[in-house]
């Protein structure tokens, strides 16, 4: 007794025959979840593993010593304080089903077995059912009643899973249809039965509320027939009739969108339609109370229905995937427990056909680049460009991209327009988006940039920048590249004019540094990149000293300049250039020396210049300056024999100068010094002795020597010793003869 499908064991409302729908809401749900956790079946979670089932006649659970134990509300909820993870939420989803109905457990497991049966290769082998957890007693009986039950196709397995969620939200249309795909009868399925009963009668009642409501909709009487229509919509939620004839009653409040709920915008957003319903109801925020619908308008053809997915009267609405090319109207309704509890607020006709999006523009010299997203199922866009003086022709137009050249300054508009392709074939065109583009005056660009070096300065010039302000910068990175079109943007200003000081021949940069200098056409808002130079003046070398040492050899001393690793010396002397080289351990090692004639010269000292392709400034500061090698030279000469006897000694000075002889040549003088009876001591200075002759310098002229006699007072012995006094007396040589020759005894 007991072991057969048909005895009248086992809770009421039990089965007779194996379930054809399991007739539990939010089934697929529940599926969803047991296979993310690796269930075959729901009794998979409710025995340990290696435990068996009982489902005949209730689910039982084997405990110790061949008990069995019910499953029921209390024990699901034991089970789910007892473990956690996500199995928690699961136990508790079972709970929420047991609770609802107490047979609705056994009905899935039954139905979810059975399923598992029939696509077994040996699911007619009670072993197959002992392996999925089936209590071996029960195992041949729940075989039997298997093999003897429908075998669903994919489709009535949908409509059987579907169907109670269906019915719960009084989708009766719905569930009507998806009740005929079931077996017919449903078997044994007596619940399934009285489903579709009542699923029959809820139809049969719409049905008459549909009549009633068309009746009065033809006397006129449209407020009766409104009523009807809403009754129809309570009845079936999702019945097409019911909800289109409420559409077509709806009694605006004076511009076509309005109703009892608030006024209903629907606007294209990039490829969606956005829908918002204002005011919003002050309990929008309380959960979903309207229901959103798309109408399509078919020609020829019956108005389609969709609803609009998510959104609340807060949020709006957004449809996702509208008709493009056709003409809609959209519909909210409000919701009672989910069924619709009166007349709705409906939108105007919107023709689907969004225009482009993102469209935004550039402008350059003569110039507009214009941008835009299409519309992915457009079939293209027609652009219209119109300038002052009306439409412009030659515009190259791209997919999503817009180039116009040779444009006068002035106001322009740009107009796109997308096309579509409608159900019967016509091809329609979107309202149209405007963009306004000012073109205005650009600089012309500096063509050519170029530097003339001075002495510590520089002057640049250029070609090209007419009417334009042309700025010489520095800027702070890379500079752009010649050509660039800028654009002032306060956060990225454009970098200061250079701020080098102003000398007679130029600009004069800073010693020791780099700079690329760029040039800049400016004129208003908008600027052009011009080409750049790089500029270099090294860092100035100081404490610059030269001084002849030999015939044909001068030193050159200097403070070695920091961060330089190499210094050159210029000279220039009889209209000829050298450059000498030194580094710095040559320098410390040896000194510097160069290799000059006896006529004057100059000495120019810079370092080195650390980038290459650089326009090189020397730094600031006059040049070392070498008068010629002037010597003077003076002799004692005996004085001339005269009989037996020779006159005064004579002083005999000459000049020696190549080239031109220079004025301020210094004075001459002729120092004695005795030593009182001792032998004499040689002269350090003119003030270490006694002058006996003095010569201005003025009166020395080359090749022509100047001789002086001695006086008669000198008394030997003495010591001569001639010098070279004055402000000149240091660029001035002076040849001393051997000192022998300068004794008087």
């Amino acid at each position: 007794m007991g072991l057969e499908f048909g005895h009248d064991l086992g809770p009421r409302r039990a089965l007779r025959g194996l379930p054809v729908s399991p007739l539990v809401t939010g089934y697929r749900h529940l599926v969803t979840q047991q296979r993310a956790l690796g269930f075959r079946h729901i009794g998979d979670a409710l025995v340990e593993r290696g435990r068996v089932l009982r489902v005949l006649d209730g689910v039982f659970e084997e405990r110790a010593g061949r008990r069995w134990h019910h499953i029921g509300a209390d024990r699901l909820h034991q089970m789910g304080a007892a473990h956690g993870g996500a199995y928690r939420p699961f136990l508790a989803l079972l709970e929420a089903v047991q609770l609802q109905d107490p047979a609705a457990l056994r009905r899935v497991l039954l139905y979810q077995l059975a399923e598992l049966l029939q696509a077994h290769p040996q699911g007619s082998a009670p072993g197959t059912a002992v392996a999925l957890g089936v209590c071996p007693t029960e195992a041949a009986a729940l075989v039997r009643a298997t093999a003897a039950c429908h075998r669903l196709t994919g489709e009535q397995r949908r409509a059987a899973e579907e169907l109670a969620d269906a019915w719960e939200n009084g989708q009766v249309r719905r569930a009507a249809r998806l009740a005929a795909l079931l077996p017919a009868g449903g078997g044994d399925d007596a619940l399934l039965r009285r489903r579709r009963a009542d699923i029959a009668a809820r139809v049969a009642e719409a049905d008459d509320a549909l009549d009633a409501a068309r009746k009065a909709e033809r006397s006129g009487d449209a407020r009766a027939a409104q009523d009807g229509f809403l009754d129809a919509a309570r009845l079936a939620s999702d019945c097409p009739r019911a909800r289109l004839a409420l559409v077509r009653l709806h009694r605006p409040a004076g511009n076509g969108n309005t109703g009892p709920g608030g006024v209903l915008t629907a606007r294209h957003a990039s490829e969606t339609v956005s829908v918002s319903l204002r005011p919003s109801p002050p309990d929008a925020d309380a959960g979903p109370e309207r229901r959103a619908v798309r109408l399509t308008r078919v020609p020829g053809g019956p108005t389609r229905i969709a609803e609009i997915a998510g959104g609340s009267p807060a949020a709006g609405w957004v449809d996702r995937n509208p008709p493009f090319g056709q003409e809609v109207r959209y519909a909210v309704f409000p919701l009672r427990d989910g069924r619709i509890d009166g007349p709705p607020v409906v939108s105007d006709v919107l023709l689907v056909a969004p225009d482009v999006s993102a469209l935004r523009s550039a402008t350059g010299p003569g110039r507009i680049d214009a941008s835009w997203t299409e519309p992915s199922e457009a079939l293209g866009v027609q652009v219209v460009l119109e300038g002052p003086d009306g439409p412009v022709a030659g515009v190259e137009v791209r997919t999503g991209a817009l180039t116009a050249t040779g444009l006068e300054a002035g106001a322009h508009v740009l107009r796109i327009r997308c096309r579509y392709r409608s159900p019967d074939g016509t091809v329609i065109e979107s309202a149209g988006a405007d963009h306004h583009v000012t073109v205005r005056p650009w600089p012309a660009p500096v063509h050519r940039l170029d530097a003339t070096v001075g002495q510590g300065s520089v002057q640049f010039s250029w070609s090209g920048g007419q009417d334009a302000d042309v700025r010489l910068v520095s800027w702070p990175a890379d500079p752009p590249e010649p050509g660039t079109e800028l654009t002032h943007d306060p956060a990225r200003p454009w970098p200061a004019p250079l701020s080098w000081p102003p000398v007679a021949d130029g600009l004069a940069p800073p010693p020791g540094s780099v700079t690329r200098v760029s040039a800049l056409a400016v004129l208003g808002p908008h600027a052009v990149a011009g080409p750049s130079l790089l500029v270099e003046c090294p860092p100035a070398v100081a404490g610059a000293r030269v001084e002849r040492v030999t015939a044909g050899r001068a030193r050159v001393t200097f403070d070695w300049p920091a961060e330089t690793g190499r210094v050159a010396a210029t000279v220039e002397q009889d209209g000829a250039r050298s450059v000498h080289h030194v580094t710095r351990s040559a320098y410390v090692r040896e000194g510097m020396y160069v290799d000059v004639t006896s006529s004057a010269f100059s000495v120019s000292l810079s370092a080195a210049h650390r980038t290459a392709d650089a326009v090189l400034v020397p730094p600031p500061g006059g040049d070392t300056r070498v008068m010629a090698d002037i010597v003077v030279s003076y002799r004692v000469v005996p004085g001339p024999r005269r009989g037996l006897r020779r006159g005064p000694a004579l002083l005999r000075v000459s000049l020696y100068c190549p080239g031109e002889v220079p004025d301020g040549l210094p004075e001459f003088v002729l120092v004695a010094r005795t030593a009182g009876g001792r032998d004499p001591i040689r002269p350090l200075n003119h003030t270490d002795g006694t002058p006996l002759l003095r010569l201005d310098g003025s009166a020395l002229s080359v090749g022509r020597p100047v001789e002086l006699p001695l006086p008669t007072s000198l008394r030997p012995p003495c010591v001569l010793r001639g010098f070279l006094i004055g402000d000149g007396a240091a660029a001035v040589r002076l040849d001393e003869p051997s000192p022998t020759t300068l004794v008087v005894r």
